[in-house]
């Protein structure tokens, strides 16, 4: 009994779909991709090497774009490393790249900002 109310929503599914494209309007393509971004940062007596993580782009034109990002990074701190998780925007223009990451820092509970750049590789 499930699988007959299974394939009736499918095919239901299918006609409803299939009557709702509009041969009219042109389609946008999907693309779908590979990107890295290795960079570098500094703020207040601090440095970090970031890697392009996960973010939200907003896309203007093919070259230029805005997005919200997180920032896997190394932070040096008063000469000490460790691996710490930033975030903030970054602007994208061709291959380059400008980040501006925020740290939080537990032993001063306060957060570090740092301005930088970066290379795209796509």
């Amino acid at each position: 009994m499930k699988y007959v109310l299974l394939l009736t929503a499918l095919l239901t599914g299918q006609f409803l779909f299939a009557q709702s494209s509009d041969s009219t309007r042109p389609r946008r393509k999907l693309s779908v991709g590979l990107e890295g971004m290795a960079g570098v940062s500094f703020g207040d007596k601090t440095i970090a090497f970031n890697v392009g993580g996960p973010h939200l782009k907003l896309k203007f034109t093919p070259e230029l774009s805005v997005a919200l990002a997180a920032f896997p990074s190394l932070l040096i701190v008063d000469s000490k490393a460790e691996p710490r998780l930033g975030i903030g925007p970054r602007l994208d223009y061709r291959s380059f790249v400008l980040i501006v990451p925020a740290f939080f820092h537990n032993k001063t509970d306060r957060w570090i900002w740092t301005a930088g750049v970066g290379y795209k590789f796509h």
